[in-house]
């Protein structure tokens, strides 16, 4: 695997990861994950994180963070949630404002709410995508409005579909309709990622991946449910996992 390109932005990481490219080689070996295993790399990063905070520390806190949120009283996850907001607006690195989002999918606080919704406007579209996941952790009238517009209008169809997704966790809105823009998209992923929201949604297993019957449902209509898969189907799509 190879490291997301967006930790390079962080000043903290600067130093492992000009150290990392001068033990090319042996030493990272065929994996490049691997030179977190080289003891000489480690004390390097020990030693910048005696002079600053780097990257891995700042995840590895704010990680910390989210395991513990549900504990904190709700003063203090506001007085949280306000911090991090205020270090989301001045974060430069792309990798960091979506830990930072991340963290405030798990502080269900009104400061949370805006800075996550403000997110869904990020430059980089990975950070709309964390965005819209810390979204569906909180499932309000906002939430949906800007997961609603993300799935009809976001430039990145990545973003679409993982809006398209959390959408399936608002029982309480018109989220079926909302995801009629990503039905009548023509690209697969999205249309199947509105389908199985809708199923979620409806409990309307029988239509299955059938996007003119879901869109028939949508219109009002009492579509019959599409015919199962054949059995060359079933045999075919056993022997495409092999």
């Amino acid at each position: 695997m190879k490291m997301h390109p967006c930790e390079h932005c962080c000043a903290g990481y600067v130093a492992a990861a000009a150290l990392a490219a001068c033990l090319s080689g042996c030493a990272d070996g065929p994996v490049p994950e691997m030179r977190y295993l080289n003891p000489w790399i480690r004390e390097q990063w020990a030693d910048d994180e005696r002079r600053a905070t780097t990257y891995h520390r700042k995840v590895a806190d704010l990680a910390t963070l989210r395991s513990q949120a549900g504990n904190l009283p709700p003063a203090e996850r506001e007085q949280i949630a306000a911090q991090l907001a205020a270090r989301l607006k001045d974060e430069p690195s792309p990798a960091l404002r979506a830990e930072l989002l991340r963290t405030l999918g798990e502080l269900p606080v009104p400061a949370a709410q805006q800075a996550i919704l403000a997110g869904m406007t990020d430059e980089t579209a990975y950070v709309r995508m964390v965005a819209c996941k810390s979204l569906g952790r909180q499932p309000n009238a906002e939430s949906f409005q800007s997961l609603s517009q993300a799935v009809a209008s976001d430039t990145d169809l990545d973003v679409r579909v993982a809006a398209a997704r959390e959408l399936g966790k608002f029982r309480d809105f018109e989220a079926p309709q909302a995801l009629r823009p990503a039905l009548d998209d023509r690209d697969p992923a999205l249309q199947v990622a509105a389908m199985q929201s809708l199923e979620t949604l409806t409990g309307r297993t029988n239509f299955r991946n059938s996007a003119p019957t879901w869109r028939q449902y949508l219109d009002g209509g009492n579509p019959t449910p599409p015919p199962g898969p054949t059995v060359a189907e079933v045999v075919k799509q056993y022997w495409s996992w092999f």
